[in-house]
C-alpha cells in the first residue's frame, strides 16, 4: 500500500517521495576515495564480476602489496599428509543418535592430519600477482608520492595516480564482465623511458594447516620447483602471449593481449630450473615511443587470445551502467536524520561489493568474497540466504537464478549418499563445503549444525515469487523433494510427547549450546515445520501426491520451546538461562523465529514479540557481531518497532564497514574483513525496512515515522 506524498511529513508515517531518482548522482557521490598509501591491514579494492576478482594496492595493481586473483573455478589441492595418513581412511567418528551409533564429520584425533587435510582440501589459489617495476626491481612503496585512488562506482573503474621520482603515473584498471580478465592502462614518461615496467609472478599454495585458516595473501614464493610457469611461443596473433602456469593437476594460463600500435614484449626473468623466490617472474615491457602501455591479462584454463583492453574497458563501463540502471535502489538523500548519508554510503558501496564478490555463476560466496582465503576458499551452507537472499528483494532475480537451483544440483549426488550412509533419506546437505567434491569438511560444528536443511525451501520460494509459474515449479521439484524427505525422516518420535523431535547430538544458529544434550532447538524445529510445509504446498502446486510422512511428521513436530511465556534456545533450559552468558551473549536463533523466518503454525507471534523485547534487553551491542544487526533489523521491523530496526542499522559505532564499505565481521570472529554476509545481509534488511514483506501494510515499515526519514525507492521486491 503506498501514500501520497504529503506537503508535510506528519508523525504517523515516514515521509515518502515519489518520482524517478537520480541513481548516477547518488551512485557517484559515494566513490571510493584513497589518498593515502595502504598496508596489509587494510581491505584493497576490487574489480570483478561475481566470478572473478583482482585485487589491487595503491597502484591499481598488486604492486607493493601481493593482494590475491581469484576466481570460482581455481582450486588445488595440498600434498598428501606427510605422514603417510591417506584422507580415504577417514570414517568420522560415532556418536549415538536416536538409539542407534551413527558416523558424523567429527574430527579424529587419530587422524590428525588426515582430518586437516579434508578440512582444507580443495582450496582456492591465487591465480597470480601483476605489478610495476621500476628500474628493473619491483615497485618499492617508500618511492611513491602523492597517491590518489579513486574507484568509480557508476562505471566500475579504479584510476590510481601517484609519482616516482617526480613523474606521474596514471594506471586505469577494469574487469571483463564476461571473462576472467582484467584491463590496464599505464600512462607515464616513465613508460617512454623504459624505466618502468609490468611485473607478472606467480606464488604456490602453501599446505594448508589450521594456521592457514585465513590467508589475506593467497600463496606464497618458497616453493619454485613445487610448480612450473611457462612462455608459450608462437601462434599467429601478434598481439598476444600466453604463459603457462602448471600445479600438480591443476593447469591454467594467463592469456595476455595489447593494442597494435603500441606493441610490447614479455620475457621471462629467470631461467625456468631457478630455485629463488623470483624464479617465476615475468617482465612485459613497451616496444614502441608511446608513453603509454595498455594490455589485458586473461586467466583461463584453456589458452585462447583475450579481448583487446579497449574493448574490455568500453563493455565494463556499460555492464555496471547497466547493472545500476537495473533491479532495486534506495535513495535517502533527502532525509534530515543524521545517519542517512552513512546509510546511504553502506547501501551503495555494498550494491558494489555484491556484484563484484557475490554473483558467480552456480555457486555461493566464501564469507571473504573473492578477496582472500577465509575457511580456505570454501563458502558454508547454512550462509545462503544472508549471502542471496537480497538478489530477489533488490530486483535482481538473475543473479539468484544464475546460483540456484544448480548450486543444490551439484551437491545433491554427494548429499544423497551422505543421507543415506548415515541411515536416512533424502538429502542432507553438508555444511562447510565446495563444488568439486561436494564433502562436508570435518568439524565439531560442521557435524550437528542443522538450519541448512531447510533453505532450499526459503529459496525456491524466493524464486517462486519472483516467477510463479509451472517452470519454476518444475525446476526446483527435484531439490525440495530429496530436501523433504530427509526432513521427514531425520525427526524421531519421543514417545512420551507423542511428537517428532530434533535431536541430540545438534548445534543451533548460534553454535554455542551442548550438542550431545541439546534437543528441539527453537528456530531449527520452526524452520523444520516451515519447510515441510514449503514442501507440501509445493507439491500441491504442481499437482502431485505429497508424501504422507511428509505432512505426519509436520504436524506433530515439537513446538519450540517456552519457559515463563518466552522461547527458550531449546528443550529443557528453565528461565536462569537468561542470565548465562554463554547463551544469552548470542541469542540471534530467538530473534529469528518472527525474523527472517516467515509466519509458520510453530511460532506463536504474541510469545515471539515477548521474547525479542526480552532479547533486547540482554544482547549488548558490544557481543552483536556478524550478520546479527541485519536479522535484529528485520525482526524489529516485523514486530512493528522502527525506531529499534533503524538502530540496530544505524549503530555505527558498534557495527563498523570500512573506509571501502565493507562489513567488518567483529567480535570474537579473528577473520580479517571483508565478511560478505554482513554487507548482503545489510542490503536484505534495508528492503524489508523499505519495502516491506508478505502481509505488511504500509510503505517503509521499517523506518521511524518521526519525520527525519524520507525514503524513495524503487524496483525493490516485499520478502517472504
Amino acid at each position: 500500500m503506498r501514500f501520497p506524498l504529503a506537503t508535510n511529513c506528519t508523525l504517523l508515517l515516514p515521509c515518502l517521495a515519489f518520482g524517478k531518482i537520480d541513481r548516477q548522482r547518488i551512485v557517484s557521490q559515494f566513490n571510493i576515495i584513497r589518498t593515502s598509501l595502504i598496508d596489509n591491514e587494510t581491505t584493497p579494492l576490487q574489480v570483478g564480476n561475481g566470478n572473478f576478482a583482482f585485487n589491487v594496492d595503491n597502484t591499481g595493481m598488486q604492486s607493493f602489496l601481493p593482494f590475491n586473483t581469484l576466481s570460482s573455478w581455481a582450486w588445488h589441492n595440498d600434498s598428501l599428509p606427510a605422514n603417510g595418513e591417506l584422507p580415504s581412511k577417514y570414517k568420522g567418528l560415532m556418536r549415538e543418535t536416536y538409539g542407534r551409533e551413527v558416523y558424523y564429520d567429527i574430527p579424529d584425533p587419530k587422524l590428525k592430519q588426515a582430518t586437516q587435510w579434508l578440512i582444507s582440501n580443495p582450496n582456492r589459489i591465487n591465480l597470480g600477482r601483476i605489478g610495476l617495476k621500476y628500474k628493473g626491481n619491483t615497485l618499492d612503496k617508500s618511492l611513491i608520492i602523492d597517491p590518489k585512488q579513486e574507484l568509480d562506482l557508476w562505471d566500475g573503474v579504479i584510476t590510481s595516480t601517484f609519482k616516482i621520482d617526480g613523474t606521474d603515473v596514471k594506471v586505469v584498471t577494469q574487469c571483463d564482465f564476461d571473462s576472467d580478465a582484467v584491463a590496464f592502462t599505464v600512462d607515464s614518461g616513465l613508460i617512454k623511458s623504459g624505466d618502468l615496467q609490468i611485473e607478472l609472478d606467480f606464488p604456490y599454495p602453501p599446505i594448508h594447516t589450521t594456521r592457514y585458516k585465513y590467508e589475506v595473501f593467497a600463496g606464497v614464493y618458497d616453493f619454485p620447483l613445487n610448480h612450473t610457469t611457462t612462455l608459450v611461443q608462437g601462434g599467429s596473433d601478434p598481439t598476444s602471449a600466453h604463459i603457462q602456469h602448471e600445479m600438480q593437476e591443476l593447469q591454467y594460463f594467463i592469456n595476455l593481449r595489447w593494442p597494435e600500435d603500441t606493441p610490447v614484449k614479455l620475457i621471462r626473468n629467470e631461467a625456468p630450473n631457478s630455485t629463488t623466490i623470483t624464479a617465476h617472474r615475468y617482465t612485459l615491457s613497451s616496444t614502441s615511443k608511446s608513453s603509454s602501455v595498455a594490455f589485458t591479462a586473461h586467466f583461463s584454463p584453456d589458452q585462447r587470445v583475450p579481448s583487446f583492453p579497449a574493448s574490455i574497458q568500453d563493455k565494463n563501463a556499460r555492464a555496471w551502467n547497466k547493472y545500476w540502471k537495473d533491479g532495486g535502489f534506495v535513495d535517502l538523500t533527502a532525509s534530515s536524520n543524521p545517519n542517512a548519508t552513512e546509510l546511504q554510503r553502506r547501501i551503495i558501496k555494498s550494491q558494489y561489493h555484491v556484484r563484484v564478490n557475490s554473483a558467480a555463476k552456480g555457486q555461493s560466496p566464501q564469507e571473504s568474497g573473492l578477496m582472500n582465503n577465509g575457511w580456505y576458499g570454501k563458502f558454508h551452507m547454512e550462509m545462503l540466504i544472508w549471502h542471496n537472499a537480497h538478489w530477489s528483494s533488490w530486483g535482481r532475480q538473475q543473479y539468484f537464478d544464475n546460483i540456484f537451483p544448480e548450486l543444490y544440483e551439484t551437491l545433491l549426488p554427494s548429499s544423497l549418499a551422505r543421507a543415506k550412509s548415515m541411515g536416512w533419506e533424502g538429502a542432507r546437505w553438508p555444511k562447510m563445503t565446495e563444488l568439486n567434491t561436494g564433502v562436508s569438511s570435518p568439524g565439531d560444528i560442521n557435524a550437528f549444525i542443522l538450519w541448512q536443511q531447510p533453505h532450499p525451501m526459503y529459496l525456491a520460494q524466493l524464486a517462486y515469487q519472483a516467477r510463479p509459474t509451472r517452470d519454476t515449479l518444475q525446476r526446483w521439484d527435484k531439490v525440495l523433494t530429496a530436501t523433504a524427505d530427509y526432513m521427514a525422516s531425520y525427526p524421531w518420535l519421543n514417545r512420551t510427547t507423542g511428537k517428532y523431535d530434533l535431536g541430540p547430538p545438534s548445534y543451533g544458529v548460534t553454535e554455542n549450546t551442548p550438542p550431545s544434550s541439546t534437543r528441539n532447538l527453537a528456530y531449527e524445529i520452526a524452520y523444520w515445520r516451515y519447510g515441510l510445509d514449503a514442501a507440501v504446498s509445493w507439491k500441491r502446486k504442481l499437482h502431485q501426491p505429497v508424501p504422507e510422512k511428509w505432512t505426519h511428521v509436520a504436524s506433530s513436530l515439537a513446538l519450540p520451546p517456552q519457559v515463563e511465556g518466552l522461547y527458550a534456545v531449546y528443550d529443557g533450559l528453565d528461565s536462569s538461562w537468561w542470565n548465562d552468558t554463554k547463551l544469552n551473549g548470542d541469542p540471534r536463533s530467538l530473534i529469528m523465529l518472527q525474523g527472517i523466518l516467515p509466519d509458520t503454525p510453530a511460532v506463536d507471534p504474541k510469545v515471539a514479540l515477548r521474547t525479542a523485547d526480552k532479547v533486547w534487553e540482554v544482547w549488548g551491542d558490544s557481543k552483536i557481531r556478524g550478520w546479527g544487526r541485519p536479522v535484529l533489523a528485520i525482526n524489529s521491523a516485523r514486530i512493528g518497532n522502527p525506531e529499534r530496526a533503524i538502530y540496530h542499522l544505524t549503530a555505527f559505532d558498534s557495527w563498523k564497514f570500512d573506509s571501502a564499505g565493507f562489513a567488518i565481521r567483529g567480535g570474537d570472529g579473528g577473520t580479517p574483513p571483508p565478511f560478505m554476509p554482513g554487507n548482503a545481509g545489510f542490503l536484505l534488511a534495508i528492503a524489508y525496512c523499505a519495502a516491506g514483506w508478505q502481509g505488511s501494510e504500509v510503505d517503509a515499515p521499517g523506518f521511524p515515522k518521526d519525520g527525519s526519514w524520507t525514503i524513495k525507492h524503487e524496483g525493490l521486491s516485499r520478502a517472504l
